[in-house]
């Protein structure tokens, strides 16, 4: 297998703390520069047609994408520890926070930072009111205790 991934990316980045947790350190890893556009090369869209990063590429050549998908592909070939919990209860209540984190929080962070931070006008157009649209998402979702409610 090899892990296509990209440093300081959000989504590679879920991908290598779920490694990291599950102790899997022997993944063969492919960088790809996005600041430099290497996601939107042939080569790339060959394995993500979308130009999604990270993408997980199986032995047998079929690709995955989206953080998510493989962390769930990894749990099952690597079972221990069990991260997606092993009763109804613990796995209702791990995708429940993995659910609030990723649209409460991640996304608004993304527009934050996608959209106005002059370094990413070379991924994308950026929308100047998703910027601070996104930031006060950020800061309105901490101190509400959003994760308990």
């Amino acid at each position: 297998m090899k892990l296509y991934t990209s440093a300081f990316a959000p989504n590679p980045e879920r991908v290598h703390m779920f490694l990291r947790e599950k102790g899997v350190d022997d993944l063969e890893m492919v960088q790809i520069n996005i600041m430099e556009g290497e996601h939107k090369t042939s080569d790339y869209r060959a394995l993500s047609p979308f130009a999604q990063i990270p993408a997980l590429q199986l032995d047998d050549g079929r690709v995955l994408t989206e953080s998510r998908a493989i962390c769930r592909y990894l749990e099952g070939i690597y079972p221990e520890p069990n991260l997606f919990g092993t009763t109804p209860e613990e796995t209702a209540f791990i995708e429940m926070y993995d659910r609030r984190v990723e649209f409460m929080f991640l996304l608004p962070l993304a527009w934050w930072i996608r959209h106005g931070h002059p370094a990413f006008t070379v991924l994308e157009k950026q929308i100047a009111d998703l910027a601070p649209r996104g930031e006060k998402r950020v800061f309105a979702a901490l101190p509400n205790g959003w994760i308990t409610n």
